[in-house]
């Protein structure tokens, strides 16, 4: 009510409005963490594995996460499970195909259902180029960004009008890379 009294206000002297402040939502890209040495077809994660996750737990520990999104793939649940445990949070599964229309509706659907707050994605390290792509970072930054290493972070703000910008980050969070 205040709000609406102090724009009628504003107009009727004349005075324009500042403009609303551009909405940032934050996504943080988890390629899923060092797995064991099985013969296993979705094997888990390995002892590194292991400290990776709990890694990126404890630095994410004062991050208010809106949700956090996992494949289904047993690394990529393991990696983001201590996470999840530490807020308090289920996990969001989601399956993707290789098929970049699927890709691009997931990635969106995601956005739409988080404007303005951070989420988390994890999933193995051959579907994230793609997902980095549909968020909004260009081709040439997503090469300089990312790689194909167990356990990498990628955040992505997404702001209302400017783009994407992408920034690389340790397990711990703590540092840019």
């Amino acid at each position: 009510m205040l709000k609406a009294v102090l724009m009628a206000a504003l107009l009727a002297a004349g005075t324009q409005a500042p403009a609303a402040d551009p909405v940032t939502t934050t996504l943080i890209f988890v390629n899923a963490a060092e797995m064991e040495a099985s013969p296993s077809p979705d094997p888990g994660l390995s002892a590194a594995g292991m400290q990776q996750a709990n890694l990126l737990a404890a630095s994410l520990a004062e991050a208010d996460i809106s949700a956090i999104y996992t494949t289904y793939v047993n690394r990529a649940v393991q990696t983001v499970t201590p996470l999840a445990k530490a807020h308090h949070q289920q996990l969001d599964y989601f399956r993707l195909n290789g098929d970049p229309e699927l890709t691009n509706s997931i990635i969106k659907d995601m956005i739409r259902k988080n404007k303005g707050k951070t989420i988390v994605i994890c999933s193995d390290p051959e579907n994230i180029p793609a997902m980095i792509r549909t968020a909004g970072v260009r081709g040439k930054a997503v090469k300089t960004l990312y790689d194909k290493g167990c356990g990498q972070v990628l955040m992505v703000k997404l702001n209302s009008g400017s783009g994407a910008v992408a920034q690389k980050l340790n397990m711990n969070i703590q540092k840019k890379v």
